[in-house]
C-alpha cells in the first residue's frame, strides 16, 4: 500500500488565458503510477502514459506537464 503525502500544488493551465494556482494536494505513488488530489483537482499519471501523454521530470518541485494544456508541480 502507497503511503499519501500532504502536498503543496501549483498549477499552471495553457490556453486563451494562461491561470496559475495554487493549493494544498494529497500526493500518493505506487509502482511508478501517480495520483494527486485535491478538493478542486484530480490528477492520474500512470507509468504506462509517461513519455506519451505527459512529461514527468524529478526534481523539486516534482513535475508533470501534458504539453498545450497544464503543468502540475508537487512540493512534498
Amino acid at each position: 500500500m502507497a503511503e499519501i503525502s500532504p502536498s503543496k500544488c501549483r498549477l499552471i493551465r495553457y490556453g486563451d488565458t494562461n491561470a496559475v494556482e495554487t493549493f494544498n494536494c494529497d500526493f500518493r505513488q505506487a509502482f511508478g503510477n501517480v495520483q494527486v488530489w485535491s478538493d478542486r483537482w484530480n490528477f492520474e499519471f500512470p507509468i504506462a502514459e509517461q513519455g506519451k501523454s505527459f512529461i514527468r521530470i524529478n526534481r523539486i518541485p516534482l513535475t508533470f506537464t501534458r504539453t498545450g494544456q497544464y503543468t502540475l508541480e508537487v512540493s512534498q
